[in-house]
């Protein structure tokens, strides 16, 4: 509904907007008829991102099942999945002995990566995936 305020007319959609593009316009008809519209506005609600996900690269898991996230290589890949397109930061964050460092994710050809600049220690070391869009958006995987 269009409501009269004390700075103007204000639009409030009857409904929450779903993600997407909408292009509204206004039409004036004074009290002759006579009738005039804007330009149209382009508006875009983005207020949803995937969860991402990650998980050693292919070759990366050499446990005895090869998938117990069990490794013999001190600088592993991982790969990062469910990356929306639009995302203005990607970071990885790792915990190890009590400690927590974030470093940036790199986007390559193949997608979404993190590889640690330095040997890591034997241990345990635990990672989560934060990604944020431009509409301010945050959404971080499951450690």
């Amino acid at each position: 509904p269009v409501t009269k305020g004390d700075d103007g007319w204000i639009f409030s959609p009857s409904a929450a907007w779903s993600d997407g593009s909408y292009t509204l316009s206004v039409t004036v008809v004074d009290g002759a008829g006579n009738t005039q519209q804007s330009s149209s506005l382009t508006v875009t609600v983005d207020s949803t991102l995937k969860v991402p996900e990650i998980a050693l690269a292919a070759g990366e898991d050499t446990g005895t099942s090869g998938s117990d996230n069990v490794t013999n290589h001190t600088q592993p890949k991982f790969t990062l999945q469910h990356i929306d397109a639009d995302v203005t930061g990607v970071t990885v964050s790792v915990a190890h002995n009590g400690t927590t460092d974030t470093y940036p994710a790199t986007k390559g050809d193949d997608g979404w990566s993190f590889s640690p600049s330095a040997a890591w220690s034997d241990g345990n070391y635990t990672l989560s995936v934060t990604v944020v869009d431009g509409a301010g958006n945050t959404q971080q995987s499951s450690s």
